[in-house]
């Protein structure tokens, strides 16, 4: 509407008319049991309800756009999972994980509700540290919950100001704000290009440090 900023961006809107309405099928997919390398799929189809026809408000063109519904089926397909953060398999049954964390849960319930430093630890989390430090032949280890918060929290202590990063262009999200956040200078090199590395890596050395050119 007038005088009001657009619900979407462009790009949004473009996809969500000309690619996801046409191919939604492949999205919403329910499962039915436990997401393990196998797993049950709802079936369901599309029922192409007509064509609505929009006037023009909000921020949409005039024009007309399909208009479809799912329809979910009592049938049930089994399919191979490829997508899925059950790495390990802990999220299906099993013989010797499934008692276990059970006992665990009713022990220790489902989260500590806080982080570590704020009261968070356990005698889980002290006895994982110790277990990943022995595996690694290193006398401490930390452990975190998370692969994101891993990158960002450690960067900015292993780098600060006065350091240099050089990051792959194609580096996760939480390398980039990992490496933001620790006050380093940061360089960026095309991604799997060994040439275009070792010429950032000699001019950063020419260089030395922004300003002061100090080593």
């Amino acid at each position: 509407m007038e005088g009001y900023a657009s619900i979407c961006l462009g790009l949004e809107d473009f996809y969500t008319r000309r690619l996801y309405l046409r191919i939604q099928d492949c999205f919403g997919r329910p499962i039915s049991s436990a997401p393990d390398a196998w797993f049950d799929v709802v079936d369901a189809f599309y029922v192409l309800l007509g064509i609505l026809k929009h006037e023009g408000k909000l921020d949409r063109k005039p024009g007309y756009y399909p208009y479809s519904l799912n329809r979910r089926t009592t049938k049930k397909s089994r399919c191979l999972n490829l997508g899925s953060y059950n790495y390990l398999g802990f999220a299906a049954s099993d013989e010797y994980c499934t008692p276990r964390a059970i006992e665990t849960l009713k022990r220790f319930s489902a989260s500590t509700c806080s982080s570590q430093v704020d009261g968070g630890t356990t005698s889980l989390h002290n006895e994982l540290e110790e277990c990943v430090a022995r595996f690694v032949g290193k006398p401490a280890a930390v452990v975190f919950g998370m692969g994101y918060a891993t990158n960002s929290a450690i960067l900015p202590v292993l780098i600060g100001k006065g350091g240099l990063i050089i990051s792959d262009s194609l580096n996760h999200n939480s390398i980039v704000n990992g490496a933001r956040g620790s006050g380093a200078t940061i360089r960026v090199f095309q991604h799997n290009t060994p040439s275009h590395l070792d010429s950032v890596l000699r001019e950063q050395i020419a260089e030395g440090q922004p300003r002061t050119h100090r080593p």
